[in-house]
């Protein structure tokens, strides 16, 4: 099964800003799990199954600071190694749009696991993939 880069264009909020005018750390961490459910949604995976995916790990390169601006949230899931059947991989990165180009101010790799919600055992992508799809 093949899966494509979905991006999603979001507006920072001035809520979102810290005391030195630049989206704070943590609400990065937002934005990007708000475009890994972007992905879900755009690839139709419907996440209300006993098995649901839970981030294992999280690793983020803070580029440039993004301030009061449109930003794209950028996900996709990384095919070319897997691993562990146990786990996938995503890449995303966050662009900050300025003066008609993008630049790339955060880029993370996040580790998702898949875990039974009923019995707490770790389950295959396979087994989250083909129960989200008999869901919809």
């Amino acid at each position: 099964m093949s899966f494509e880069l979905v991006s999603l264009k979001l507006q920072v909020r001035p809520n979102d800003l810290d005391s030195l005018g630049h989206v704070n750390n943590a609400t990065v961490l937002e934005y990007l799990e708000t475009g890994r459910w972007d992905w879900l949604k755009h690839h139709n995976i419907n996440i209300k199954q006993k098995i649901v995916p839970v981030v294992a790990r999280i690793e983020v390169n803070y580029r440039k600071e993004i301030i009061l601006e449109n930003v794209i949230v950028n996900t996709k899931l990384d095919q070319s190694n897997q691993s562990s059947l146990y786990q996938a991989n995503f890449w995303q990165s966050i662009e900050v749009i300025k003066e008609g180009n993008s630049l790339v101010a955060v880029e993370a790799r996040i580790q998702v696991v898949f875990i039974d919600s009923t019995e707490r055992t770790l389950r295959t992508l396979q087994e989250f993939l083909e129960g989200a799809t008999q869901l919809i």
